[in-house]
Order: structure tokens, then sequence, then C-alpha cells
């Protein structure tokens, strides 16, 4: 009998225990993250949580209450919890000044100058989060100490301190020009894609979407979200100097290795002129010379920090020269490490001197900025092969030192198998190089530039016009490889860039 009563204990504990999900994991105070098990159903993980089906539905964006997979991240509310008030921040757009800022929200410009630690207030650049106090707080500058910051060592300057370094789980890059009647919200310390979603009433599926998340639990204080389907007020501190009306900048924050994209609108017919990295950009005039596009590479290892794009604007109708100057962030690039071997016989090809005739080559080649533009949309791929190797790591050749890196993308594929042109544009190069073998370089317009290296047959010539999707020559192991695949590359502006960035996206 005893051992029956004992029997019944462990029964009614073991009910008790399993009455809370084992895979659920509390992330702050009313939020859990529960992990789908084999033989869940969302009723019953609802039931167990004692919130409704519909509800967790609608907070995880499931369209489908009956389609949910083993493993799924589930966001779970523990009933009304008090959602915390952002601290007031404004993110720096183009042609903003921080007095302009200042006058817009009707406070002192010291009080965002002591409030962001900010020393120089020319030194402000875009995508800058600055916090804004409430008019009801005062603020001196005795009641902030900024951090003492020091300018990265490299030949190229930075106008301001350095940017802070990257969080450990860095976002998912962009992979489409966000919309520009999105809101845009700056995520505050403590706070969940759960929250920020209720905030603004949508799911948190809402804001995974927009902002290409591939792990809801992991967003860090300072990141910016899109969210979706709010349309943004229009923030009157933009002070342009005639004739600019507008500029747009994406991505917001460049990247060492990828294209930045400025686009820049003029009152009246105009002229532009400029420098940024120490180099001479190219303008794609449209509308009459009104609207105007910069398509700019940023090197690899070029340091994080900010830096001046100076421009001129020269009326043409006769009217006087405005100069400009726009100061914009460049962070580090998210790129690996990779050992190769070469074959016997070519390592020889690793001489410097070799390495860089052949860049200076392409570089003057790649130089022109020339109309029209011919492509149109993103850039189609060059082979039907899969990716072997990506644009930006950092390479040891034979045993040396990580001093080089991938200039482009490299993709698998048998010898004799079709390259295709990825844009119309006419070929300004067909020739056999050293490092790159039998290689074609094709101009596209506007200073954007394609290489198709390593090949073992080429089927076009120089002064050739070729059309997206031609098959301009053969994968082949010609030059400095390991082995037969294509070896693909991407000059904007006299840079090379990650190709694949063009692939993902329209910089038209």
């Amino acid at each position: 009998m005893k051992s029956i009563q004992a029997a019944g204990c462990i029964l009614l504990l073991a009910g008790f225990l399993f009455s809370v999900p084992i895979s659920a994991q509390e992330t702050e105070e009313g939020v859990t993250i529960h992990v789908v098990q084999r033989g869940e159903t969302l009723s019953r993980i609802a039931t167990s949580y004692g919130v409704t089906l519909t509800n967790l539905a609608r907070i995880n964006g499931i369209v489908d209450p009956g389609n949910i997979q083993v493993g799924q991240r589930l966001l779970v509310p523990g009933g009304d919890v008090p959602l915390p008030t952002p601290e007031p921040t404004h993110v720096v757009r183009p042609g903003e000044t921080l007095r302009s800022i200042a006058n817009f929200y009707g406070r002192p410009i010291a009080d965002l100058i002591a409030l962001n630690g900010i020393g120089n207030p020319d030194s402000i650049y875009v995508g800058q989060v600055l916090r804004i106090l409430p008019e009801s707080e005062g603020l001196t500058r005795a009641d902030v100490t900024p951090e003492p910051t020091s300018p990265p060592e490299n030949s190229l300057e930075p106008t301001s301190e350095p940017v802070q370094a990257a969080p450990t789980e860095s976002p998912p890059e962009d992979t489409a020009e966000p919309p520009i009647e999105y809101l845009t919200h700056v995520v505050q310390r403590g706070e969940t894609l759960f929250r920020i979603a209720t905030q603004y009433g949508l799911t948190v599926n809402d804001l995974v979407r927009a902002n290409g998340i591939s792990d809801p639990t992991l967003i860090y204080a300072g990141q910016r979200l899109i969210i979706p389907g709010v349309e943004a007020t229009e923030v009157a501190a933009v002070d342009l100097p005639e004739p600019f009306t507008s500029i747009d900048v994406y991505p917001q924050t460049l990247i060492e290795g990828k294209t930045a994209r400025v686009r820049i609108t003029t009152r009246v017919p105009t002229l532009l002129s400029g420098t940024f990295l120490n180099r001479e950009v190219g303008f794609g005039d449209e509308e009459n010379h009104t609207i105007h596009t910069i398509l700019q590479g940023i090197p690899v290892f070029t340091a994080a920090g900010v830096y001046p794009l100076d421009m001129v604007a020269v009326d043409m109708a006769g009217g006087p020269a405005t100069a400009y100057s726009l100061n914009l962030q460049v962070q580090a690039g998210p790129y690996g490490r990779e050992y190769i071997r070469l074959l016997a016989g070519r390592d020889n090809l690793l001489d410097t001197d070799v390495e860089q005739a052949e860049l200076n080559l392409l570089e003057r080649v790649t130089k022109p900025f020339t109309e029209p533009r011919q492509f149109n949309g993103p850039m189609g791929l060059p082979a039907a092969a899969t990716v072997i190797s990506p644009f930006g790591t950092r390479r040891s050749y034979n045993g040396g030192a990580f001093d080089r890196f991938h200039s482009g993308t490299d993709f698998a594929g048998a010898p004799g198998t079709p390259i295709l042109a990825t844009a119309p544009g006419q070929v300004v190069l067909a020739d056999t190089l050293n490092v790159r073998g039998l290689a074609t370089v094709i101009d596209h317009g506007w200073g954007i530039y394609t290489t198709y290296s390593h090949q073992s047959q080429q089927y076009v010539k120089v002064g050739d016009y070729v059309t997206t999707g031609q098959v301009i020559g053969a994968v082949g192991s010609s030059g400095r490889v390991t082995g037969a695949h294509l070896h693909w590359e991407i000059w904007v502006g006299g840079v090379l860039v990650d190709p694949m960035q063009w692939v993902q996206f329209s910089f038209t």
C-alpha cells in the first residue's frame, strides 16, 4: 500500500514538473523563448504557458497554427508587461548639421554636444545616432565626460573619432535597399524584438522579414531596425546649400570592400565633381543633370573611421560654384582567412612586383568613367556553378603571412564550363595576364567593370559589345591557380569590391 502511495506521489510530481515546458528559456521578465519539441502543437504550447493560441500565433507571425517545426523558436509573453520608453534619439541624415538638428528639437546645441560627447560640431556623420534630451530636461557639458578617443593609424585620416567596434554577432548584411517611407527604430539597451514589435503593433516575424534577421534573440543596442508599414515623419533638419535639394546614402554605414551609392538631386542642371578617400569620384547624370549618382568602392584595408566626401557643384547656367562636404562612416568588413598552396612551378607568381604590375594595368583599364550606364538592376551570375571562395578573405600563400586578400569570388567549374557576361557592356581587355591568366574585362558604364579570369578559352575580343548571359569564354586553370575555376571580379570607381553584393542588390 505504501509503495502504491509513493508511486502515486512520484507520478503527481512528474506531472507537475512536465506541466512547465522543459525547452523554455526566460530572456527577461515576462518574455520567454520556447524551442518546439517533437510532438508539440501550438495549442499545447499556448496552454502550457497560459496564453491564447491566437496571441501566440500573432506574436510570432504564424499564419498556419497547425504548421510549426521541431526546433522552431517561439517568443512567449508572460502577460501584460509594461514596455520601456526608448530614450529619444536621432539618426543623422545627409544634409543635416548639429545646429539644424538642435533647432528642429528646440534644444540648445550645447546640450547635444555635451550629451553625445562631441568635440567638433562639424564631425557628425551620416547614420550617427544622437541622444536627444526632452525639453523638460537640461544638461551642460559638465554633466557628461566623453571617453577619450584616438584616430586610427592609417594613411587616410578620418575626420573624427573612429567608430566603435562592431558587436561579436554582426547583423546580417542588407540584401535590399530599405524603402524610404519606413520608420527606423534604434534599439535601446534592454529591448527585445518582441517588445519593439509590440510597441509598433507588429509581429516579430514582420521585423525579422523586413530586416533580414536570422535569429530574433540576437539584437544589440544601437542597431537600426526598419519598421515596415509605418510611415516616417519627415524630419525638417536638413540644411543643404543651393543648388542641392536632397542627398541619399546607401548603405548609411559604409563597409570596406563593398560598394557605396550616393544619390544627389539639384534644383537646377548642375555639374558635380568630388573626392572621397583621396580618390576622384565619378557622377552619373540623369534628368537633365539634376539627378547625380556616385557609385564608389571602399578599398579593402581602409581603417574604420569617418571620412569626408568633398563635392563642388557648378550651376550649368553660369551661377556660382558651391562646395559641400558630407561625413561618411566606414566600418571593417566581415572577412575570414584562407590558406592557399600553389601548384609546383607557379610560386614565382607570388612576386609582389609581378602582382603590382598586373594591378596597375587593371587600374588603368578600369579607371575611365564612361557614359551611358549599360547595366540595369542586379548583376547576373557568371557561371552556373557553386561559390568556392568568397571575396575579401585574407590569404596566406604557401605558409606565408596573411598579407593578401582575395580580390573576387571564385566559382567551381570543370574545364570548358561556359562563362557568362553578367551585364551588358563593351569588352576593353581580352588578354593573357600573369596572375589572372586568360582574362576578359567588360566596361558596363559609370565606372563599373567586371573581370573573368583563369579561362581556358576566350570567345570575345576588345571592342565587342556583349549582352547579359552571353557566353564569353570557358572555365580553365590559366594563371595563378590551384585548379580549374572562374575568378570573377567587379571594379567600382577603380576599386575592387565584393561582386556578390551586386548580385543581391540593384544600384540603379
